[in-house]
């Protein structure tokens, strides 16, 4: 319960401010890396079951409609940079539910932006490259000439299935761990950037003639930070349903409104 009582100080104890300037480093150092923990915990808890659950059977269902959807009577070779099949040509790859066309392979007939507008497809396959148009207008050519020789197939797509199958459900359990890792670090980087804002504080100590070294000035944004980071938090997980997506230096903000609120303005009534 002390903890959560210095988090409330640490948003507004005049009295409680005064004391962080006597104390160690260390003790306000323990603090901010506790409130990382936290805030930490408290968003991963909402990505446990997306990556536990839900990832590894998008993984799954995904893997299952490439090998379900891949032609069975298609075998796709490239050789030295070059595109052979075993089927006629032009082949049109269908989709899934056989509707719509996703790419026609035709190897035999060279490139021209009038034939592939006729094709009515959204990439084409020739002899040495991958055409494929970004938008109405524009198309992407990508030269297979440096892929190294393979060829595709079902009974391919069934082998790799059976091979990585039995380590799908895996695939949570790592995502979490660094998940877990990367959010902490996130919020730890706010050490590197209390180093640019400590400088503001220490400015506006200047401002304010109080005498605040920058060691002191940055145990200060080691608490006063905690209102930006709670509300910061708040916004990112409610997003979805409100919309709202904080302003722009949010955090910097309201951490400056905490120093001055607590620091600067509260001496400066004391001494009127």
């Amino acid at each position: 319960m002390k903890f959560f009582k210095t988090i409330q100080n640490s948003i507004y104890s005049p009295q409680y401010y005064a004391v962080v300037l006597t104390k160690s480093f260390k003790s306000s150092l323990g603090y901010f890396l506790l409130l990382v923990l936290l805030l930490t915990v408290t968003n991963f808890l909402t990505v446990i079951k997306p990556l536990l659950i839900e990832t590894p059977a998008v993984v799954q269902n995904l893997a299952t409609d490439v090998i379900n959807c891949y032609p069975q009577d298609l075998e796709v070779k490239i050789i030295s940079g070059q595109v052979t099949t075993n089927v006629e040509e032009p082949y049109f790859i269908a989709d899934c539910k056989g509707g719509a066309y996703l790419a026609v392979i035709d190897t035999q007939t060279p490139y021209s932006a009038d034939k592939f507008q006729a094709f009515r497809v959204p990439a084409w396959i020739t002899k040495d490259s991958v055409v494929y148009k970004k938008s109405d207008v524009e198309t992407t050519t990508y030269s297979l000439t440096q892929i190294k020789d393979f060829k595709l197939n079902q009974q391919l797509l069934n082998s790799y299935y059976g091979i990585i199958s039995p380590y799908v459900k895996f695939i949570g359990p790592i995502l979490l761990m660094f998940s877990f890792v990367g959010l902490y670090l996130l919020f730890g980087f706010r050490l590197v950037y209390l180093l640019l804002l400590s400088s503001i504080i220490w400015l506006l100590g200047k401002i304010f003639k109080q005498n605040l070294g920058y060691g002191q000035a940055y145990k200060v944004g080691l608490h006063a930070i905690t209102l930006g980071l709670i509300v910061e938090s708040i916004v990112s997980l409610t997003n979805r349903w409100t919309g709202a997506s904080g302003f722009p230096f949010m955090v910097s903000f309201l951490t400056l409104g905490v120093v001055s609120v607590n620091l600067f303005l509260s001496k400066k009534g004391q001494n009127s």
